[in-house]
């Protein structure tokens, strides 16, 4: 169960991804161009068609520079296009990135908001 009101979820439209690949940046910058507020879904390629994935609250907050969201609302960073990208790929599971886990053990997993 979530541990969050799903009532008031999600602030921004839900945009898929269904792949097994690394997601490019410019895939990620082409729906942020269009929506400038998504909640990215990242799923396998493959499997149920409700199935749950990795979820990102991203809304644009200037040229390149981009707000990540917990799916609360509240505000984890800003990150350029490219550590974004970097990010969904690690913590999506689909290419791991050690600066990326340092950031996350260090940063993300320490915060208590």
């Amino acid at each position: 169960m979530p541990n969050f009101d799903l009532a008031r979820q999600p602030q921004y439209p839900i945009k898929t991804l269904d792949t097994d690949n690394v997601i490019p940046s410019d895939q990620i910058a082409s729906l942020l161009s269009t929506y400038h507020q998504i909640t990215l879904c990242v799923r396998s390629e493959n499997g149920h068609p409700r199935r749950g994935g990795y979820y990102f609250c991203i809304s644009e907050k200037s040229a390149n520079t981009y707000d990540l969201e917990t799916i609360e609302g509240v505000y984890v960073d800003t990150f350029s296009l490219d550590d974004l990208t970097t990010l969904i790929n690690h913590a999506s599971g689909k290419k791991f990135n050690q600066e990326m886990l340092d950031y996350c053990q260090n940063s993300i997993n320490f915060r208590t908001d």
